[in-house]
């Protein structure tokens, strides 16, 4: 039957966007109204969108799926500001909640691409609409690459994505538990380092989607980071897991 996996998923689909702007650029920039088609299409398939517990309990096998038969989970790689500026009315106007993984140190900076700012964070975040994750301190780079050169230690890596946690945790008041890891890339020692750090869901850019059970380290995620990723693309990759 065509489309049987959109019609009964049993599994979390996590989405990865990273820039959401008018001027699609560059591949990893949506336009706001080919993100508002994505929303309206997941919203007419049924699908909810889930908090970061929520997804938690899911990947532990301690939230059933007839409680939620079809979740997902969006995410915002980076911290760009048009996350707040289209992504946000859009979420808000569909009733939807998504995550934002933050580049710690990036958070204020308007060049060479303008990022989010703390008031900006602290709006998002009281509006029960987003909740943030690290994306690294100032370690946005292959770490597992860097780390098997040498040029980076175990404890240069923990002592960033401990501060990364802790920064964000004082300015908005809240616990900080999720982590995304840079370009994707991560080992197992990288894994070891973020459970030490006080992570507790870890996302990856692997491809596909999570089962129930399978575990919050190593969540794979289906990356729409380009304008040509239409409807019926969405559709295709809900389908495959990617």
């Amino acid at each position: 039957m065509t489309g049987w996996a959109l019609a009964q998923p049993r599994y979390l689909a996590v989405l990865c966007y990273h820039q959401i702007h008018k001027k699609a650029d560059t591949e990893m920039v949506t336009t706001p109204e080919r993100f508002r088609q994505q929303l309206d299409f997941l919203q007419q398939q049924g699908y909810q969108t889930v908090n970061l517990d929520q997804a938690q309990a899911f990947l532990e096998g301690k939230l059933s799926p007839q409680k939620f038969p079809k979740p997902l989970l969006i995410t915002f790689d980076d911290g760009y500001d048009g996350v707040y500026g289209y992504a946000f009315p859009q979420l808000k106007k569909h009733k939807m909640r998504a995550v934002v993984f933050l580049v710690v140190s990036q958070v204020d900076r308007l060049k060479p691409t303008a990022h989010l700012t703390k008031d900006q964070l602290k709006e998002m975040s009281s509006s029960g609409v987003f909740e943030f994750g690290s994306h690294t301190y100032n370690m946005h780079v292959p770490i597992p690459e860097r780390r098997a050169a040498g040029q980076l230690s175990a404890f240069a890596i923990r002592r960033d994505l401990t501060r990364s946690r802790e920064v964000l945790q004082d300015w908005l008041g809240k616990p900080v538990r999720s982590l995304a890891w840079p370009y994707g890339h991560y080992d197992e020692g990288c894994l070891e380092l973020a459970k030490q750090s006080g992570f507790r869901l870890v996302f990856t850019t692997d491809y596909g989607y999570n089962l129930p059970g399978s575990g919050p380290w190593r969540i794979r995620r289906i990356r729409l980071s380009s304008d040509f990723d239409t409807v019926e693309v969405l559709r295709a990759k809900l389908e495959t897991g990617g």
